[in-house]
């Protein structure tokens, strides 16, 4: 088979292991468990490495052999002394699985299966994130991020932010406190059903005693739900306002880039600023579209040309590229476009978005 790598895209509930061949090829892949260190520890991480590097072989009958590189993209891994502990725990107790392991952040993966020279990621799960994403002539990764720093801080434009949005503005009108521009009876029913309450004090203990920052999130699948069907302002521009914080962190991440490297960020060599979007939250890209571009808009001087990707293909191919940048991937067939913006412009869209 020649020579072989291996990629690993980590998560907190599963992870991806993918074994290419030098000409891009997957020759074997297997699935496993967490490999979120913050979660699992380290130690358990490797062991969950080792035993999808090994299953990945077992799955087309071959008998496990020692990988050229292996890029590992996994939560917590930004820090120099944790790449260093994995490192050197690779070395010690698994130096059969291969000969170069490249630790990098989880954002790493996606970047390098939907592009080349690598890009910008915008996460939005729960929270949200933004980061941008580029490897030097010698491989190595650089990270610049913008956001991400939870609820209290920051997030943002995560599934979290959209439905706190939602039940502070209608706490603010039934205050008499901010009124609503819109109208709160839909969204107020649905915060009802949905918590089971009947008034706004028997909500307090899902945000304090009983606080569950992913129960409240997942809120925002049922807003969804209602903006489509029954097109309530209110809930719509819940949604709008977080395509506008996306647009904001695409904005401040090549500002931050501009002022850590001390140069521009060109994007791709036609020039735009490339984005794979990641996180549930994108399903509903048809009700978050408008608001994303009205701040693009604004921000045309900057971001003259931005294009959003959907990741149809494993994070954990371009966790491989890591180790060898020299592997090649068809992007084209690993994203789908989502949206193109030219000059504030929308080339390509949702169809029902903006």
């Amino acid at each position: 088979m020649g020579k072989l790598y291996g990629g690993v895209d980590g998560g907190g509930s599963g992870s991806r292991f993918s074994i290419l061949d030098s000409e891009g090829r997957v020759v074997a892949k297997s699935d496993g468990e967490c490999t979120n260190q913050w979660l699992v520890g380290i130690d358990k991480v490797l062991d969950s490495v080792e035993d999808m590097w090994r299953r990945a072989f077992q799955s087309i009958n071959q008998t496990p052999t020692q990988l050229e590189g292996l890029g590992l993209s996994l939560s917590g891994v930004e820090a120099a002394h944790v790449k260093q502990e994995i490192l050197e725990k690779m070395a010690t107790k698994y130096p059969h699985v291969a000969k170069r392991v490249v630790p990098v952040n989880d954002s790493c993966g996606a970047v390098f299966t939907a592009f080349k020279k690598g890009g910008v990621v915008l996460i939005a799960g729960t929270g949200s994130n933004c980061q941008l994403v580029s490897q030097s002539s010698n491989g190595e990764i650089s990270l610049v991020g913008c956001g991400g720093w939870g609820h209290l801080l920051g997030d943002e434009g995560g599934a979290y932010s959209i439905a706190h949005r939602m039940v502070k503005t209608v706490f603010d009108d039934m205050d008499c406190l901010l009124p609503s521009q819109h109208c709160i009876k839909e969204a107020q029913a649905l915060m009802w059903r949905y918590f089971g309450i009947g008034n706004q004090m028997d909500i307090l203990r899902y945000y304090y005693t009983d606080f569950d920052k992913s129960q409240i999130a997942s809120l925002t699948k049922h807003m969804a739900e209602i903006a489509r069907e029954k097109g309530d302002p209110l809930i719509k521009s819940c949604f709008a306002w977080a395509g506008s914080q996306y647009a904001k962190q695409l904005v401040g991440v090549t500002q931050r880039y501009r002022k850590e490297q001390g140069v521009d960020y060109f994007g791709s060599d036609e020039g735009y600023i490339d984005a794979v979007c990641m996180g549930r939250v994108f399903d509903s890209w048809d009700l978050i579209q408008s608001g994303f571009v009205e701040e693009i808009k604004k921000s045309s001087k900057t971001l003259s040309k931005v294009r959003l990707f959907k990741l149809t293909g494993s994070g954990a191919l371009g966790a491989a590229r890591i180790s060898n940048p020299d592997i090649p991937l068809d992007h084209t067939s690993l994203t789908e476009l989502m949206c193109e913006v030219v000059e504030g412009s929308v080339v390509v869209g949702a169809k029902n978005g903006y």
